[in-house]
């Protein structure tokens, strides 16, 4: 694979990754993790060289443009599932959080830990702050933490949905905004100033689904949301100028739902134009979708298990 290439790669529970040719559906390289390897959460580095996985009780990463089938570094420290992962921007670390409260970010170049938080409380998504030097987790007693890795601190603990544990959390790429999507179908929206989240930044909230939100990701280009859920559909919503919420900040509406799936809806991701979302579903299928008319325009089939995971890189690399 070279650097110019769309990648688009799902993860299942059948212990396979499948890469895919994302203009015509067809699968392209099929990886074979292991027959006791379970991976839950994957992400392909800004530089397109590099994949993450994170699953029962390790983390690796695979040299994607060698298309090696071995994992160049597996970590087995840890003591529960792994919730979520990302990389840095500059590609040379991934971080991860897990049921074992852990925060831990890896470097690449050495192979070691660079950095070890503990929580009390099981982590289940993280995502990182754009200004590069925070991390954002979202744990199971419904609180949200923002960790300063430069200051090897906690510098902010939320708490907007208590004894209810938040499921996905998602940033704008300008940080005028986050959403966190709980286990009862809420999304609780805030809006940061100058980069900043604070205790008084909770906009509003509002019912997506009557079930488990399992993702929520907000588009490149800002102008939607999509929340996918245990209810088998996937949403869009979009910010109406007309229906001002606190500050006359813009609501989230719903633009459209999409049906199609039949089992839950573990995960989605927005092109980098956002003209398509891409969603991966227990019905062991991985669908892309135009995103203005909610219309299927691919349904990726080749895996054999639920696809809990999936990761797409379409930017061009100068």
């Amino acid at each position: 694979m070279s650097e110019n290439d769309v990648i688009l790669v799902t993860s299942s529970y059948d212990h396979t990754f499948i890469f895919w040719d994302a203009t015509t559906g067809q699968l392209k390289e099929e990886i074979n993790y292991g027959e006791k390897v379970i991976v839950n959460r994957i992400d392909i580095s800004q530089d397109k060289k590099h994949l993450a996985a994170g699953g029962n009780f390790f983390a690796s990463y695979y040299d994607v443009i060698s298309q090696k089938k071995q994992p160049v570094y597996v970590y087995d420290g840890y003591k529960n599932n792994i919730t979520g992962i990302g990389f840095l921007k500059d590609s040379n670390f991934f971080y991860t959080c897990s049921e074992d409260g852990y925060i831990r970010i890896h470097d690449l170049r050495s192979n070691n830990l660079s950095r070890e938080y503990q929580e009390k409380e099981p982590l289940n998504t993280i995502c990182l702050h754009p200004n590069e030097t925070e991390l954002i987790v979202g744990d199971q007693m419904g609180n949200v933490k923002i960790y300063d890795f430069q200051q090897n601190k906690v510098r902010l603990k939320l708490s907007p949905c208590p004894e209810v544990g938040i499921r996905s959390i998602s940033i704008a790429y300008n940080a005028s905004q986050i959403v966190a999507a709980d286990s009862q179908g809420q999304c609780h929206t805030y809006m940061m100033n100058n980069m900043d989240l604070t205790e008084q930044s909770l906009l509003y909230k509002f019912e997506a689904h009557q079930d488990y939100i399992l993702k929520a990701s907000i588009s490149a280009d800002l102008r939607y949301l999509a929340t996918c859920s245990a209810d088998k559909t996937v949403k869009l919503w979009t910010l109406n100028e007309k229906n001002l919420g606190n500050d006359k900040y813009p609501k989230w509406e719903l633009f459209s739902t999409l049906y199609g799936h039949g089992k839950w809806v573990w995960d989605c991701a927005f092109s980098c134009d956002s003209e398509y979302i891409i969603t991966a579903s227990s019905d062991l299928t991985t669908k892309i979708w135009q995103t203005d008319s909610a219309a299927v325009l691919r349904t990726l089939k080749g895996h054999k298990q639920a696809v809990t995971s999936l990761s797409i890189n379409d930017i061009a690399i100068d």
